[in-house]
């Protein structure tokens, strides 16, 4: 996507930005997010707000702020899933966000411990998905080889003997291996107290942390069940690298958090919760389960005639149940819905038989199967619905003036299954709506009556009508499709002027009888950029591409250009523009054709990550000025990065709590572009691309997470990387 403002794997590797591999340099960290609800900032500001502003002498609760924003799925609540955020420390959680927010469980807190110990991640009051104990140290500096970990505590929860009123026993040292021993003579540890046992779990705490639990000195409001919850272990004595030296340290686990008392801290840091929201992003998501539902689309779309061009579509979707559940439902996405009044359901069915369906965060229509499919077996859907295309030009509308209507976004797509169920989101305006798997597409679009049409968009023709009244697309291994019809186009396959050929690809110009020498020059900008990211990078995986104009937006947040599979739609208003070399204009057309490598073929949520596909289209895009046109590639760079504060981390997502737009854009292009360019330098040419061809290669038609990105860059070179990486990213 290109903003309003006209201008443009493996846990391992996961835990080296997530445990403090690099605790002790001085390397800048990466700002937080902003806060994704005002309620989850205030439970920061009330617990946290003091630490940072240095007017309170105690340890974080939560941290300097979120590092992760997503909506993770749960059954139970009202959307099928909720809002989250991570911190250092801890998730915070609104499950329900049409529930009372003065409650003081509006917003919780996550069972994080419980679920990296157990090694179920709860998607539900009575789902889990499966992902086995953390190897994850509980404490210290992150070596993944030195300390006890999740999974090793696994085997200590459960209920004790009371003790309360006694001593921590000698054999209370829990060794590297997990095993439980006496403590070492020479350890100088002096006794502690066990003051309470809790009957709700059945172990004993220890005296410095029940009383960092009841102390003055915690927040207003603190509530240790809120914040810790039960305890699930006795506490422990471990030895742990400790700003690099080993160090004995006292550990208890709790559902929600873990804490950790170091007798040489200072008071006010003696007792402190251990980073358990960073053990557990990397624990969920250091190597992302996803489901390839193989999913097979069939649709026909009747276009309505002009002034409203209303239009019916009926789709057939067939995927296989390749997950390790047995499906009830199916969720998918539909943005037009975000609308009122543009989408009009008028059946659905599920394997032949009648489906009931409800709309969650406006956007996602939830099938109920009128069966239970199990895994390996097959669902078909049927659906028909009417589309009132909002008359406001754009990629998602009609444009009267100029009867072009524009239909991105628009067909029904199945959601991904990943980390245990579906995922789904609102509706943004931020940032693009994809977050799709590769699918196989047959598409036809034919006018209600006898009127010729033009058709351009996703796929190649593989049949239409001599008059024009019916088009046929067929697209392999795309994420979705978009296309763009109008009567009055011109037809480039009756007009050469309108192609041009780069290599095996055709391109397709589809423009206004007015606008044909600003569709030629569409095609001198788009064919070299699509030629040299082939040879850079990687061959372009199909034979055709598409551009179009798509009308004037009438809305602020219409007016981009936008990229799809095979495809790219440049706004009519643009036209009138100047391309001069140099110039964002002239770039642009670069820019959309670069996200063919990422986004089209290497996928990624672009949702949560968009840095993955805009970062690095737009970076390459420099890059492609500079290898072709040195003498304009000061001003182009400097167009693309002027805005890289460095405020926001490039890793931030479009929930993760941006004011508005241009904070968004700085962040995710400008200080993304800047990222990778200091990445090339540290590796050098040769290193960076053979870096991004093996990323291309490998990732192809799949969904990519940010650390199959990071992991492959450092493979290819013997500089560390990290120092880069953590400045940046907030994960």
């Amino acid at each position: 996507m290109t903003t309003t403002r006209l201008r443009a794997l493996l846990l391992s590797t996961v835990l080296a930005f997530t445990t403090l591999a690099l605790p002790y340099s001085s390397v800048r960290a990466a700002p937080a997010e902003g806060f994704a609800a005002s309620q989850i900032r205030a439970i920061w500001q009330r617990d946290d707000g003091p630490v940072a502003a240095h007017t309170a002498a105690r340890s974080w609760t939560w941290g300097p702020g979120p590092f992760y924003t997503d909506y993770e799925p749960y059954r139970e609540t009202p959307d099928g899933n909720h809002l989250v955020q991570y911190f250092d420390k801890g998730r915070l959680e609104i499950n329900d966000p049409n529930a009372d927010p003065s409650s003081p469980w509006f917003v919780t807190s996550g069972l994080l411990v419980k679920e990296m110990v157990t090694g179920k991640a709860q998607t539900g009051d009575n789902t889990l998905f499966t992902i086995g104990p953390a190897a994850i140290p509980v404490a210290g500096d992150g070596e993944a080889d030195r300390g006890p970990t999740y999974a090793q505590f696994a085997l200590l929860t459960g209920r004790v003997a009371n003790k309360s009123g006694r001593d921590l026993p000698n054999n209370s040292y829990l060794n590297s291996d997990g095993k439980v021993a006496d403590l070492p003579p020479a350890s100088g540890i002096t006794p502690v107290a066990l003051p309470r046992f809790e009957e709700a779990s059945g172990h004993n705490w220890a005296a410095p942390f029940w009383s960092f639990a009841n102390s003055t000195n915690r927040p207003p409001g603190f509530d240790w069940t809120y914040s810790l919850g039960y305890p699930i272990t006795e506490p422990y004595w471990i030895s742990v690298p400790v700003k690099g030296q080993q160090t004995y340290v006292l550990v208890q686990l709790f559902e929600r958090r873990t804490l950790t008392y170091n007798p040489e801290n200072p008071a006010d840091s003696q007792v402190e919760m251990g980073n358990v929201g960073r053990h557990y992003y990397a624990w969920r998501y250091g190597a992302s389960k996803a489901a390839d539902l193989a999913a097979q689309y069939d649709a026909s779309i009747t276009v309505g005639t002009a002034p409203s061009r209303t239009t019916q579509v009926t789709e057939k979707l067939t995927f296989t149940n390749n997950t390790d559940s047995t499906l009830d439902n199916a969720i998918l996405r539909v943005p037009w819905n975000h609308w009122k009044g543009v989408v009009t359901l008028q059946s659905i069915a599920a394997n032949g038989r009648t489906a009931q369906a409800a709309w969650k965060q406006a956007i996602n229509l939830d099938v109920t199967l009128p069966q239970p499919v199990a895994p390996g077996a097959t669902v078909t859907l049927e659906l028909t619905l009417e589309l009132k295309p909002r008359p406001v030009g754009g990629r998602t509308g009609y444009d009267k003036a100029n009867d072009i209507l524009s239909l991105g976004d628009m067909l029904p797509t199945l959601v991904p299954w990943q980390n245990g169920g579906w995922q789904y989101y609102p509706y943004s305006e931020l940032g693009d709506l994809g977050n799709n798997t590769t699918a196989n597409y047959h598409v036809e679009i034919a006018s209600a009556g006898s009127e010729k049409l033009v058709v351009g968009g996703t796929g190649k023709i593989t049949d239409r009508a001599a008059n024009g009244t019916r088009w046929q697309f067929t697209a392999a291994n795309v994420r979705d499709v978009a296309y763009v019809v109008s009567p009055r186009f011109i037809n480039p396959l009756e007009d050469s002027s309108m192609t041009r050929q780069e290599g095996n690809v055709k391109i397709l110009a589809y423009f206004l009888p007015g606008h044909k020498a600003d569709g030629q020059r569409q095609l001198q900008l788009v064919g070299p950029a699509l030629s040299w990211f082939s040879k850079r990078i990687g061959a372009y995986p199909f034979d055709t591409y598409m551009i179009a104009e798509m009308g004037v937006p009438l809305e602020r947040t219409d007016n981009y250009a936008q990229e799809y599979p095979m495809a790219y739609f440049v706004p009519t208003s643009w036209l009138a523009l100047d391309t001069d070399p140099g110039t964002w204009p002239w770039y642009i057309p670069v820019h959309e054709v670069g996200h063919q490598w990422f986004y089209s073929t290497v996928g990624n949520n672009q949702l949560i990550d968009p840095w993955l596909d805009e970062a690095l289209t737009t970076y390459i895009t420099a890059e492609y000025v500079r290898a072709n046109y040195p003498n304009q590639y000061g001003t182009s760079w400097s167009g693309m990065t002027i805005s890289a504060t460095g405020s926001k981390p490039v890793s931030a997502g479009v929930y993760s709590g941006f004011a508005n737009e241009n904070q968004y854009s700085a962040a995710i292009y400008d200080s993304g572009a800047v990222l990778l360019d200091k990445v090339r330098r540290a590796m050098g040419d040769n290193a960076f691309y053979a870096a991004l061809q093996e990323y291309y290669t490998v990732y192809k038609f799949q969904r990519a997470r940010p650390a199959n990105l990071t992991m492959l860059l450092q493979k290819h070179t013997t500089t560390n990387l990290q120092p880069i990486f953590t400045a940046y990213l907030g994960y």
